[in-house]
């Protein structure tokens, strides 16, 4: 038992090490590659993954700072930067509503919407790579007790939080 233990012990930091600069790097080059455009072909490695994943937010409408923080599950500096460099390269523009000006909306540009999509379509062709490579090697049985285990998982280290 303690040798499987380490071996999930082992799979855990590989995981966890693996969505580190090289993840976005991989993501930005796929991005890349989908492009049409060669000025936003430019743009994409001046994008971090918070940038990203903003751009792909802002797809369902716009949003505050602190809606964008809470959803991405980021600081509200992290967005504010991220969103400081998507309005740089005009992927994003900021907009205050009559009715509340103190708060700021972020809503994407025709260039940030091309941009997400693609980033879109880049994590939907993972998925379903993942979800083709797994259901050919495991059984329906063994998926639900890795979903269970990764379930409990994550609920152990939430009680660190």
């Amino acid at each position: 038992m303690d040798d499987t233990i380490n071996d999930v012990v082992v799979a855990l930091r590989r995981l966890r090490t693996s969505h580190g600069n090289d993840q976005v790097t991989r993501e930005q080059n796929w991005i890349i590659n989908h492009l049409a455009s060669s000025e936003l072909k430019q743009i994409v490695p001046h994008l971090s993954i918070v940038a990203l994943h903003i751009l792909s937010a802002l797809e369902h409408g716009e949003r505050t700072g602190v809606e964008l923080a809470q959803q991405q599950n980021v600081t509200k500096g992290g967005i504010t930067r991220a969103a400081r460099k998507l309005g740089q390269f005009k992927l994003v523009e900021t907009v205050k509503h009559s009715d509340d000006k103190k708060k700021i909306f972020y809503h994407l540009t025709v260039a940030g919407i091309e941009i997400a999509r693609q980033h879109d379509q880049m994590h939907q062709v993972i998925q379903q790579r993942m979800i083709d490579q797994i259901t050919n090697e495991y059984s329906a049985d063994e998926l639900r007790l890795v979903a269970r285990f990764m379930n409990d998982l994550s609920d152990h280290e939430d009680e660190f939080k």
